[in-house]
């Protein structure tokens, strides 16, 4: 299943008037997947699919939290919300395995 499929499946979305917006932020959160994980210099351009979970679960949060951006805590009666900050840390036990590091990986010389 495709990541907005997904995504609109776990959000409760069957028509496609969001997918621009579900779009954009799966490409956020492949940025930020990215990201941590090329942190060794190694530049990968497509993150693993062991890992797409991590995306779909980052997008909801992101989803979730439009108009309340930044929020975090609130409360209303009987009723509190508060939002954790999206940390990737939180997902390192998966994908710090695609971190491994250049000179493991990757023959050649290294200029220091």
């Amino acid at each position: 299943m495709a990541i907005l499929d997904s995504v609109k499946l776990r959000i409760g979305l069957a028509d496609t008037m969001q997918d621009n917006l579900l779009n954009d932020l799966i490409d956020d959160a492949t940025a930020r997947v990215l990201t941590y994980i090329n942190q060794d210099g190694i530049v990968n351009r497509t993150v693993p699919d062991a890992v797409t979970w991590v995306i779909k679960d980052i997008v909801v949060k992101m989803y979730n939290r439009i108009g309340d951006e930044g929020k975090t805590a609130s409360g209303e009666g009987n009723v509190s919300n508060s939002w954790e900050a999206i940390d990737l840390s939180k997902y390192s036990d998966a994908l710090d395995v695609y971190r491994e590091s250049s000179q493991s990986r990757r023959p050649g010389m290294r200029f220091v």
